[in-house]
């Protein structure tokens, strides 16, 4: 039941998930998928190895979203692969926060990020 009405047959639940999907356009998507790899990335930094690892392969199977403008998806694409990479080399070893890898995902990120603002 949603505000007095019932679902007849799932179509009411298909209409409110169809709205609430248009309500954000892929760009939009992009950038909240931005905000929680900077998110992540930061307790990435500040965990123990293991749990940085973890984080990291989490964030690595990450696919571009759909539906984006092609600089959105050019800034997520690379963001993405500077994840990929730093989870590839935290494989096994410690990688400090201040590694050039580390700095490069981070930087990507902000990119991404940054998208919006031009």
């Amino acid at each position: 039941m949603f505000y007095g009405l019932t679902d007849q047959g799932g179509i009411l639940t298909s209409t409110i998930e169809f709205y609430r999907q248009s309500a954000q356009t892929g760009d939009e998507r992009s950038l909240v998928k931005a905000r929680y790899c900077r998110s992540i990335l930061k307790v990435a930094a500040i965990s123990t190895d293991r749990e940085a690892r973890i984080l990291l392969d989490g964030l690595a199977t990450e696919q571009v979203t759909a539906n984006t403008s092609a600089l959105m998806a050019e800034a997520e694409r690379t963001a993405l692969a500077a994840i990929r990479d730093l989870a590839g080399y935290q494989h096994g070893r410690s990688v400090p926060q201040s590694s050039s890898e580390w700095m490069r995902a981070a930087r990507a990120i902000q990119s991404w990020l940054s998208v919006d603002d031009q």
